[in-house]
């Protein structure tokens, strides 16, 4: 049995986390019937563990100083891998697409390609009026480009907080009559967002990898970015193949392929060959 200690590195991190339900909690929620797990958000661990754990970006103070514990250390990595150095005290790199995985590998890192989404949560409901067009959940931020899809007016609901760099996202959207809603909303909340849409869309230029894993639970194949964002695009071509093949909906890919239990089984079986080597 391993003893994981999962730090949650943002200064928000008690704050947010009764709103939390993605993949990578419902994976860690399934390592937890066989290994201890603790939950430090954001505080620096108090006693000995055989894998210390986090999920952040390259380019975070907080991946080149988690280095100084003594564990064995592993990142959930958020981001391409632009600060290479910052990396360097991983043993091992999970990477939430193979855009992120076939670069780290490049870079001659320990990379393991590992995400999910939480099935059991993100479940379509068939009981539900599509009284919703489009739907698009995100932080409003220009790399987020709600604008790009603001033309749809009121037939599209946007949810989210507001960046630093986000306002003038968020004005032009209120000016095309686009529905807004901003601020932090319980997840079941979004959920019930997800299963009253017709559309997701997800204009996004990089990462929303979670919306697209979340909007396929609900068995919705969302609309993504096909030119500029090769990580959504990336699962949505393997929902492509693997349909041909199967003739099954996106929920039956992500209950096949990203269900928070493979999701969860990957990191194990990683920090046991690790262990091996």
């Amino acid at each position: 049995m391993f003893k994981i200690g999962f730090i949650w590195e943002w200064e928000r991190a008690k704050e947010i986390y009764p709103l939390w339900r993605d993949g990578l909690r419902a994976a860690l929620e399934h390592i937890e019937k066989k290994h201890e797990v603790d939950w430090l958000l954001n505080e620096a661990p108090e006693k000995e563990y055989d894998w210390l754990l986090t999920w952040c970006d390259s380019n975070s103070n907080f991946s080149k100083n988690f280095s100084r514990y003594e564990a064995k250390r592993a990142i959930i990595l958020t981001t391409n891998p632009t600060n290479h150095h910052n990396l360097q005290g991983f043993d091992i790199i999970f990477c939430e697409s193979s855009v992120i995985y076939d670069e780290c590998r490049m870079m001659g890192l320990r990379a393991v390609k590992a995400f999910g989404t939480d099935e059991q949560f993100f479940t379509p409901d068939t009981k539900v009026k599509n009284d919703i067009k489009y739907f698009y959940p995100a932080t409003f931020s220009p790399w987020k480009l709600q604008s790009d899809i603001a033309h749809l007016g009121k037939e599209l609901l946007c949810i989210g907080t507001i960046q630093p760099d986000g306002q003038k996202e968020y004005d032009y959207c209120e000016e095309k009559g686009v529905q807004l809603k901003e601020g932090y909303f319980p997840i079941k909340e979004i959920r019930d967002y997800y299963r009253r849409a017709e559309n997701v869309i997800i204009p996004a230029v990089h990462g929303s990898e979670r919306t697209v894993l979340e909007a396929m639970s609900c068995d919705i194949l969302p609309v993504v970015n096909n030119e500029r964002n090769i990580r959504t695009k990336t699962y949505i071509d393997e929902f492509i193949v693997w349909n041909r093949k199967h003739n099954k909906g996106p929920r039956d890919f992500i209950l096949a392929n990203y269900s928070g239990k493979k999701y969860a089984d990957t990191i194990i079986k990683a920090m046991e060959e690790h262990d091996e080597d």
